[in-house]
């Protein structure tokens, strides 16, 4: 018997048409969604997000390097003295903040208190005199010409002649304006003058001649005394030079272009602050003007010594002058929290600024 065999089948799928994408979609697909990465990335890049907005308006980077190369030129000195370290030292001992951070916190606040200062002084009508104009255009000529800025560092950092106009210009008005604010200000000029005493900053000018009785050691470079025969003739050249310093009115004349153990110079003094010995002070303070000494043996070397002024009243009236300043400042300061900043709304954007690293800003080309 003929059995036929039948294949079993399993659930047929229903027939469908084959999609194909084009080529040409895949080309057009691909060119959208790279436009779109370029797009998205290029936003990024240019974007400018503002460090501050003050009374609204929106201060950017490229708005404030001039503020950021002052406050970086100053310390990186420092920094090159420290041998590069400074930058990342604690600011204090009762403070992680760093220099670095420290300077950051500084140049943002003092653009806040300048730009505060320019909208007062806007708002009051300040405009520049023609003799402030004439000081802006120099200053900018010496920055663009005589300060050695590459034309790098120039383009780098924006410092066109528009850009510095504008920056000195606001500065000017600023400063204008704190000096008739302070002008205003009731603070009793003579009462701190009198808190002051004159004794205490009696000026001493003298002017002296001086030979070293130290020679240097040409191995270590170390101070090493004069032999007791070296001294002597070093005591009998000064002892001549002091008598003929007694008729002589110009003392410099005595260095000749070829001198190399005789020096001149002028000084002054404080009895309170010298860096004379006790000794030598106590005779100079009881010289006349006019009075030359004899010849005086210090640890460093010989001197004579003519009294020029022995009643000057420059370091007083310094002292004076410095008393003053400090009171105005501190008088100003609390009208300015007080009084002027309250009027003048300011934002931070703490992400943008805290991006920003001192040191690194406008000083590399």
């Amino acid at each position: 018997m003929n059995k036929s065999k039948k294949a079993i089948k399993g659930p047929q799928k229903p027939n469908k048409k084959q999609f194909t994408i084009s080529p040409v979609v895949w080309i057009i697909t691909g060119t959208v969604l790279g436009l779109a990465l370029i797009i998205g990335i290029l936003i990024d890049q240019l974007y400018k997000s503002p460090l501050v907005t003050i009374d609204e308006n929106k201060y950017y980077l490229e708005d404030m390097t001039y503020y950021f190369y002052s406050a970086e030129s100053t310390y990186d000195y420092f920094n090159q003295l420290y041998g590069g370290s400074y930058w990342d030292m604690p600011y204090s001992d009762s403070s992680d903040m760093t220099v670095r951070d420290f300077a950051k916190v500084e140049t943002i606040n003092n653009f806040i208190f300048e730009e505060t200062l320019y909208n007062e002084a806007i708002s009051k009508g300040y405009t520049l005199t023609e003799e402030e104009i004439d000081k802006i255009d120099e200053d900018i000529e010496k920055i663009l010409n005589d300060s050695g800025f590459s034309e790098t560092f120039i383009k780098k950092n924006g410092f066109t002649q528009e850009y510095l106009k504008d920056v000195f210009t606001r500065n000017t008005l600023a400063n204008r304006y704190k000096k008739d604010v302070i002008a205003s200000l009731d603070i009793d000029e003579e009462a701190i003058e009198a808190e002051i005493s004159y004794d205490d900053y009696r000026q001493y000018d003298i002017e002296y001649l001086n030979i070293s009785t130290n020679k240097t050691n040409e191995e270590d470079f170390s101070q090493v005394p004069l032999s007791d025969k070296e001294k002597q003739l070093v005591f009998d050249r000064i002892s001549d030079l002091r008598d003929e310093a007694l008729t002589t009115e110009d003392w410099s004349s005595f260095i000749s272009e070829d001198e190399e153990e005789l020096r001149y110079r002028t000084s002054n003094f404080l009895a309170k602050d010298t860096y004379f010995s006790e000794d030598f002070k106590n005779i100079m303070m009881a010289m006349e003007n006019g009075d030359v000494t004899e010849v005086i043996e210090e640890e460093d070397g010989y001197y004579v010594v003519r009294m020029i002024d022995n009643n000057s009243p420059k370091a007083y009236e310094t002292a004076v002058e410095d008393a003053i300043k400090k009171e105005e400042e501190a008088a100003f300061n609390k009208e300015y929290i007080e009084n002027i900043l309250p009027n003048h709304p300011y934002e931070l954007n703490t992400k943008a600024i805290s991006n920003l690293r001192m040191g690194r800003i406008t000083l590399v080309d």
